[in-house]
């Protein structure tokens, strides 16, 4: 069986997700789970950037720019949502964030449910 990509980091990563959830509940904004996240990621010492951007190129062209919800340690995409269940069009833009930034890990996230969901999506 192959070795999970960034196996340590994530396990810390799922540490601090399962610890703001336990904490907070479900019911908030995405964006009071988004800085409770950084919060307890920064007090544990870890690297972790808030909306990082990231842009969208069509044919050598910039179109767009996209913001990031957090990236960790410039390795992993974390896609936050505090909604009842995933829709598979979360996916895709974790997907798509993916490709643009060219990072290759990303969990998608959601604090909304009854318990914390973690989709683990590689590029």
């Amino acid at each position: 069986m192959a070795e999970l990509l960034y196996k340590e980091l994530t396990y810390q990563i799922r540490s601090v997700l399962y610890d703001v959830y336990n904490t907070l509940g479900p019911g908030l904004r995405e964006e009071t789970y988004k800085i409770a996240t950084l919060a307890e990621m920064r007090r544990r010492e870890m690297k972790a950037a808030c909306e990082v951007e990231i842009q969208i190129v069509f044919k050598g062209e910039v179109i767009d720019t996209y913001r990031l919800d957090l990236v960790v340690e410039d390795k992993v995409i974390l896609e936050l949502k505090a909604v009842d269940e995933f829709h598979p069009r979360h996916k895709a833009q974790l997907l798509s964030y993916l490709k643009a930034s060219k990072l290759r890990l990303g969990l998608l996230v959601n604090f909304g449910s009854d318990k914390l969901e973690v989709i683990r999506l590689i590029n």
